[in-house]
């Protein structure tokens, strides 16, 4: 690479946009799903007062219908097949519409843990970069992978955003308290600039239940040991957000949980108009 000046200056410009939306916001919540594809949609939710969005290959497959798919979990095997010209234009969309203080954190096919092997490239890095992106949103269930896309992300001057999970492959497994501590090192060490812990209750929307105790244990664990921006996804709804804000994440990520009462809103909604 010969663009190290250039790379290191987006670096610094992005971490120094997210570190300003957190101060002004205190928690920041991360919308993905239709709030971040559609920009019709996204515009209210940076009316409502929403900074960060996190358009995903997932939540494009079931903009697209792609091969019949409604649900976030029916996505989880087809999200692969979504071109990477369905996200750098998402990006584009969501720059243009609401404008440079918005923070975008993009995910694309070869971010996550696919179920084809589907590689993810510096050059899928810079054009994503190239697009208007903030960071790579990625699921990878190895820390080598991690490495490799924070180093694209670091040379296309994003900022690289990876989970640590459970018992699922949205992240680098680890169950128990040293795993957790241990993975917490090796994403730092990896580059990582903003650290995510799974909850286990990805895609279930309004039907995700209460965090455990077992639950709320690795929260405080992790909270305690991480020193980059931490983040925490799944099981996050209206019901229990006010709560979780209590906990100390920095970011929060909601998608699902959304798309479910905007799908119910307008089933209502026409159901009413139908009556009249």
């Amino acid at each position: 690479m010969t663009t190290h000046y250039e790379a290191a200056a987006g670096q610094a410009a992005r971490k120094e946009k997210l570190a300003k939306i957190l101060e002004q916001q205190g928690t920041g919540l991360m919308l993905g799903g239709i709030m971040a594809t559609d920009m019709r949609i996204a515009k209210g939710a940076y009316r409502g007062g929403c900074r960060i969005f996190e358009p995903n290959h997932p939540a494009m497959a079931l903009q697209m219908g792609l091969r019949g798919a409604t649900t976030m979990n029916e996505a989880e095997s087809i999200r692969h097949l979504v071109p990477l010209e369905r996200m750098t234009t998402a990006v584009e969309g969501l720059r243009a519409t609401l404008g440079d203080d918005i923070f975008i954190t993009c995910a694309a096919r070869g971010a996550f843990t696919e179920e084809q092997v589907v590689p993810f490239t510096q050059e899928d890095a810079l054009r994503i970069a190239c697009a208007g992106a903030d960071c790579l949103h990625t699921h990878k269930s190895n820390i080598e992978d991690v490495r490799q896309i924070a180093e694209y992300a670091h040379n296309a001057g994003l900022l690289c955003e990876a989970y640590i999970s459970a018992y699922d492959t949205f992240g680098v497994q680890a169950p128990t308290d040293e795993s957790l501590l241990q993975a917490i090192r090796d994403y730092e060490d990896a580059g990582v600039d903003l650290l995510g812990l799974c909850t286990g209750m990805i895609y279930q929307g309004q039907s995700a239940t209460g965090f455990s105790d077992e639950c709320m244990h690795r929260f405080e664990l992790f909270l305690n040991n991480t020193h980059v921006v931490k983040v925490l996804e799944g099981g996050i709804k209206p019901g229990n957000i006010g709560a979780v804000k209590k906990i100390g994440f920095d970011i929060l990520v909601m998608s699902t949980a959304l798309d479910n009462i905007l799908q119910d809103t307008t089933a209502d909604t026409v159901e009413n108009l139908l009556a009249l």
